[in-house]
């Protein structure tokens, strides 16, 4: 599809290089770190961490940031972080940041192993495989960048994971395609989760979650010193999906959110959304429920910077053997064998936009 200008002409035959439409800039920070910048020329642009598997950091619609930022920058990877809770040191937030392959969530024992907080993948750099640039001259809109990298260890296990990031000029639309593949010649546990950060001014009072389906509850630290997870009744759960101010009991480690099993569509697609009505803009994500059957929606409105959310679609467990009993918690992957997972995110932007993914809202019910 050509790209047409005010006048009805066509925009390709008033430029002389495609980048004035858009396109991907490849580079390298001061600290060594490889990017890849990516322009849509629809308003969205976005930043790919090469060096972090590919994960999107800092995303902007026009004047908007739309992703929320830790204050640790985009750093180096390094096995440092993968011990406990070092994640936390170098994650720079970001629009998705990609957890898994091994494990997902907080460090625990899980199946003889030790894991740390949300796995290795988001530490791990990836190889460039290609680049593809938008031609319109050529008829040619669609952009992407392949990458390919490895967490692996001799006896294993040894995963691969192929990743494609899509684009089109003139669309507000990422698409992010995965492969993940054991490479190993023995059976090996196998969890992923995208945890896409949304920060201000995106995120605020009044902004709202779109999203249906069954739903846990937890609480950090918990009020009565046991489990995370707590009862609350479903009338208090969906008070959650609308965003409130800052809350002193979010300074430090205090979080909230739920675990929902999100009631997909009539083709099985779960789209889940945070919309801002007063910026008459939101950003909604798409996926399979086969794929992922759950997503957490993870609320820290801490008082002073750290106010963001999450919505997290996920294969497997994030809380642990001890307190998750779902039929597909703990998934295996055989040798040889592959899984694939597919995430869309797209800028919604007025008022009628806004109304067309509304009708994918409902309440959450209480799982039992």
């Amino acid at each position: 599809m050509r790209i047409r200008t005010a006048d009805g002409g066509f925009a390709d035959a008033k430029i002389e290089n495609p980048l004035q439409h858009g396109g991907l800039r490849l580079a390298t920070l001061e600290n060594g770190v490889r990017v890849a910048f990516v322009e849509t020329g629809s308003g969205l642009r976005f930043t790919v961490a090469v060096d972090r598997g590919g994960d999107i950091v800092e995303a902007r619609y026009n004047r908007h940031s739309l992703a929320y930022l830790t204050p640790n920058e985009i750093v180096p990877p390094s096995p440092a972080y993968h011990n406990g809770m070092e994640w936390l040191r170098s994650w720079p937030g970001g629009l998705v940041t990609t957890c898994g392959p091994e494990s997902i969530g907080g460090p625990r024992e899980q199946e003889g192993v030790q894991t740390s907080l949300h796995g290795r993948f988001s530490n791990t750099p990836a190889t460039i495989e290609s680049v593809i640039q938008p031609d319109p001259t050529r008829g040619r809109n669609d952009m992407a960048i392949k990458l390919v990298l490895r967490d692996s260890r001799m006896f294993g296990p040894v995963y691969e994971i192929r990743r494609e990031i899509r684009c089109a000029l003139g669309e507000p639309v990422i698409r992010i395609l995965d492969e993940v593949t054991n490479r190993g010649d023995t059976e090996v546990p196998h969890h992923w989760l995208y945890h896409c950060n949304l920060g201000w001014p995106l995120l605020d009072e009044g902004a709202r979650f779109i999203y249906r389906g069954r739903a846990e509850y937890w609480q950090v630290p918990p009020p009565d010193g046991g489990s995370i997870l707590q009862p609350l009744s479903t009338a208090g759960m969906n008070r959650l999906k609308k965003v409130g101010a800052p809350l002193p009991e979010h300074a430090g480690t205090g979080e909230r959110g739920m675990i929902v099993e999100v009631e997909p569509d009539r083709k099985g697609m779960c789209r889940v959304a945070l919309v801002n009505p007063r910026l008459k803009l939101g950003v909604e994500f798409t996926y399979s429920s086969k794929a992922m059957p759950r997503m957490a929606n993870w609320q820290h409105y801490g008082p002073r910077g750290s106010y963001v959310t999450a919505l997290e679609p996920f294969h497997g467990s994030l809380l642990g053997p001890a307190m998750d009993s779902h039929r597909a918690a703990f998934p295996r992957l055989r040798p040889g064998g592959s899984r694939t997972y597919e995430l869309t995110i797209r800028v919604c932007d007025g008022l009628k936009e806004l109304k067309e993914l509304a009708r994918h809202d409902g309440k959450v019910t209480r799982a039992s």
